[in-house]
């Protein structure tokens, strides 16, 4: 028992041996092999002479560099090409994926707005997931092309209706905006929009409804109504949508598959990395008095 405990360190130094031998051949054999066969040829060239004179040194060279380039071959296996292919083709197979679960949450949204009678030109639904204090947006329903379009796509979690909605004990929120653009503009600023937030909107809802929805037993995100025609919303349609099997369809989804989606799978990013500005010394100045 106590020689094999003994042999032990030295079965662990072999092992290790074994793998530094192992990691050095498959990282410098073939550059090795490759550097030595062009000095070889290099040489012989530079000798000068007829083609017999040093012909030992030719056949070194291109020895060599055949061995480097089977060695490069065999070591290096699987090789870049194909790891980079293996990559490629798994990154087609994450975006068909992602775009058929965007693709999903947009037909919820869809037959939930014709379930709720809000299908118009002036309607829109969007739904948005939460993650560390702002909002996702991960899919959006509308018929107006120019509502459809996904604008920021990141909200503040104090912002708006949909921050209210996540706020409240019961999960709703129903605000409705004034026809005066003026006005418009005061209410959005007391519901913590920027005027670069309102200059950039595309759509000047007239009113907006939002609703918390649920997923895997926890609240997962927002899902958000809005119309450019006034007084269309009630709460009447809050209750409907609230207690639709849609909502409860989409909440679950959103859960499953949120940092799958085109915009949710970007917050998995690293964030950029800092940029490091050159020390500059400090020059000391000196007050004359004049």
């Amino acid at each position: 028992m106590s020689s094999a405990r003994a042999a032990q360190p030295a079965v662990q130094t072999v092992a290790k041996a074994v793998v530094w031998l192992a990691r050095l051949v498959k990282g410098w054999l073939p550059r090795t092999l490759g550097g030595g066969g062009a000095l070889a040829l290099a040489i012989w060239g530079g000798l000068g002479g007829g083609w017999e004179e040093h012909v030992w040194l030719f056949w070194l060279g291109l020895g060599a560099t055949g061995a480097a380039f089977l060695s490069e071959i065999i070591v290096q296996r699987p090789s870049y090409m194909h790891l980079a292919k293996l990559r490629e083709e798994a990154e087609e197979k994450a975006a068909a994926k992602s775009r058929a679960l965007e693709r999903s949450l947009q037909i919820l949204l869809e037959h939930l707005a014709k379930y709720c009678k809000l299908e118009g030109h002036s309607d829109r639904f969007s739904v948005y997931y939460y993650h560390e204090n702002q909002f996702v947006m991960l899919a959006r329903s509308a018929k107006n092309p120019n509502f459809a379009k996904k604008g920021r796509g990141h909200y503040p979690i104090d912002q708006g209706a949909i921050g209210t909605a996540w706020a409240a004990e019961h999960g709703q929120a129903l605000v409705q905006m004034s026809a005066n653009r003026e006005t418009w503009d005061k209410a959005a600023r007391r519901q913590n929009f920027t005027d670069d937030d309102i200059a950039r909107m595309r759509m000047r809802a007239k009113t907006v409804a939002a609703l918390r929805i649920e997923g895997d037993k926890r609240s997962v995100g927002v899902l958000v109504i809005e119309t450019t025609t006034p007084s269309r919303i009630t709460q009447a349609h809050l209750d409907l949508a609230s207690d639709a099997y849609l909502v409860a369809a989409i909440g679950e989804l959103v859960a499953a598959a949120a940092l799958l989606t085109p915009e949710g799978e970007t917050l998995g990013t690293p964030a950029p990395r800092p940029v490091v500005r050159p020390w500059l010394p400090i020059r000391a100045t000196v007050a004359t008095r004049s």
